[in-house]
């Protein structure tokens, strides 16, 4: 009995198509997740967050955009995870000094300041980053952590500084909201700038944002 032959399009046609789910390769682990997380922020930080593309993060990754949809779905959901595991832990750290039990106006700023200088030199996206999203306004990273996170504890840390002007310990005509944005400005600014140059180290940066800052915000006299 001879076989029947089965046309080359019913052949075709009978391959049944891969079913959608997780791109081959198999599930990445912490390091592979961590990494994929180091190098979106490096790109943020290097292009601004409204220039990163999944495309280009994965172009960076050595790894498909159809992997990085998979396990993060979209753009917005691969920023929120950052933000929320990577920048507000540091902005929690910063906002604690105003939150847990904070002194007075100068030496709160001053261990602030302080603590600004340390997240840059161990986070080396944390200054361009800023200074990127900083220039971009209502529509930078500030206006999505209001919207996706609130800006609670920003509210907090300006009621404290009010009071403090209240009770005459501040500058009575410093603005509270322009005030934190130029403290950050004042060592972000030159950290940015000096990056690779060994003659402005961390100290020196530090020292000089002290001793600029803690005279203008002394109350008029």
């Amino acid at each position: 009995m001879t076989a029947r032959k089965v046309p080359a399009d019913d052949m075709a046609n009978s391959v049944k198509p891969r079913r959608p789910g997780r791109p081959r390769g198999g599930a990445i682990n912490v390091q592979q997740r961590e990494h994929l997380l180091d190098i979106t922020l490096a790109l943020y930080a290097e292009n601004g967050i409204g220039e990163t593309s999944l495309n280009a993060i994965a172009r960076k990754a050595g790894v498909s955009p159809a992997m990085l949809n998979y396990y993060f779905q979209s753009r917005e959901s691969l920023l929120d995870i950052v933000v929320e595991e990577r920048f507000l832990p540091l902005r929690q750290r910063l906002v604690a000094h105003f939150m847990d039990d904070p002194r007075d106006p100068v030496t709160t700023f001053s261990a602030f300041i302080r603590e600004v200088a340390d997240i840059v030199t161990t986070h080396n996206w944390f200054a361009p980053l800023w200074m990127q999203e900083v220039m971009q306004g209502e529509g930078g990273l500030g206006q999505h952590i209001k919207k996706r996170f609130g800006h609670g504890e920003r509210d907090e840390v300006k009621k404290l500084i009010e009071g403090w002007q209240q009770q005459g310990l501040l500058n009575p005509h410093l603005e509270p909201q322009l005030l934190m944005t130029s403290i950050l400005s004042l060592v972000l600014v030159p950290f940015t700038r000096f990056a690779s140059d060994p003659a402005y180290s961390r100290e020196i940066i530090v020292q000089h944002t002290l001793s600029l800052f803690c005279q203008g915000i002394q109350p008029t006299v």
